[in-house]
């Protein structure tokens, strides 16, 4: 009797482990399906999804007064994949590059076209390109370091982030 009651209950934890083994395979299942579900995932995309993407996103950002926006991304054409994002990505790269300059000609001499600049490349932090999924913190902290020296007057950050970044 002692026997059997003895199997019973070992196969009453074997249940148990096998249904929370179960349980924790579909939530961690479920948890990497979210994890996804930023529209700027890890797809592979062609080089003319690429074209479109860097296309409207330049229509959809505010662009400093006389700079002479790119008709169309700068890569040439060819047979590679490109990750979903890259075209926002390499726009997002040419208005901080514009905006950063607007502020380096008009820091010592128009005060509002600098602050604009400024409060433009404020919002480069909320953007896709510099989001976690897109951009290593190192970059954002570099970044946000610039803009803060900027903020007070000093223009070595933009310049160094010109000089080493600028995909002109």
């Amino acid at each position: 009797m002692k026997l059997e009651e003895e199997k019973m209950k070992r196969n009453f934890k074997r249940k148990i482990g096998l249904i929370f083994l179960i349980f924790c395979l579909v939530l961690g299942l479920y948890a990497c399906e979210k994890s996804n579900a930023s529209d700027y995932s890890q797809e592979l995309v062609s080089y003319e999804d690429v074209k479109k993407e860097f296309a409207q996103t330049v229509k959809e950002l505010t662009w400093p007064e006389g700079y002479e926006v790119p008709k169309e991304i700068d890569q040439e054409k060819d047979d590679s994949q490109y990750e979903k994002g890259f075209g926002n990505t390499r726009a997002s790269l040419y208005w901080e590059i514009a905006w950063e300059r607007e502020w380096l000609n008009t820091y010592k001499s128009d005060s509002e076209r600098a602050k604009k600049a400024l409060e433009e490349l404020e919002k480069a932090k909320s953007m896709p390109y510099m989001s976690a999924e897109k951009c290593d913190d190192a970059t954002r902290d570099a970044f946000s370091k610039y803009l803060e020296q900027a903020k007070n007057g000093d223009p070595s950050g933009f310049e160094e982030n010109i000089k080493l970044n600028a995909p002109e």
